[in-house]
């Protein structure tokens, strides 16, 4: 067999197709599974010489800045010191955006993370507090 055979039958597997009789893989055959289909199509690819290993980098993405503050904690994970914080912070009624700036968050996700909490019932409550809050000032 060579590897262009090799490289064929596997893509054949990956797609859930029987490469003896060429009718679909029976349900709840192994070669359905995603982590095999996955591992399948990278064998087939690396057969074709197609793929590429590069060393993993660390992404750097840029910060995130609004109204000229830089959000550090911008879709970071919350920790459990941030979230009782914002929870405190927000029953003690400081505004949304001064919660936002102090956590190193967007507004947007000081919202989710109340709503995610039940502290507020949807996202466009949350809105309107910061609605209000810029009319207000």
């Amino acid at each position: 067999m060579t590897p262009e055979q090799a490289a064929i039958l596997l893509e054949q597997l990956a797609l859930g197709t029987d490469p003896r009789i060429g009718e679909p893989l029976r349900e709840g055959d192994a070669c359905t599974m995603p982590e095999v289909i996955r591992a399948l199509f990278i064998a087939r690819n690396a057969l074709q010489g197609m793929l590429v290993v590069e060393p993993a980098r660390p992404r750097r993405r840029a910060p995130v800045v609004r109204n000229g503050v830089v959000l550090a904690n911008a879709g970071k994970k919350w920790s459990g010191d941030d979230a009782d914080t914002l929870l405190q912070q927000f029953e003690a009624g400081r505004p949304i955006g001064e919660i936002a700036a102090q956590l190193g968050r967007t507004d947007g996700s000081i919202v989710s993370r109340l709503v995610q909490a039940g502290v507020l019932p949807d996202r466009e409550t949350g809105y309107a507090l910061i609605r209000e809050r810029r009319e207000q000032a």
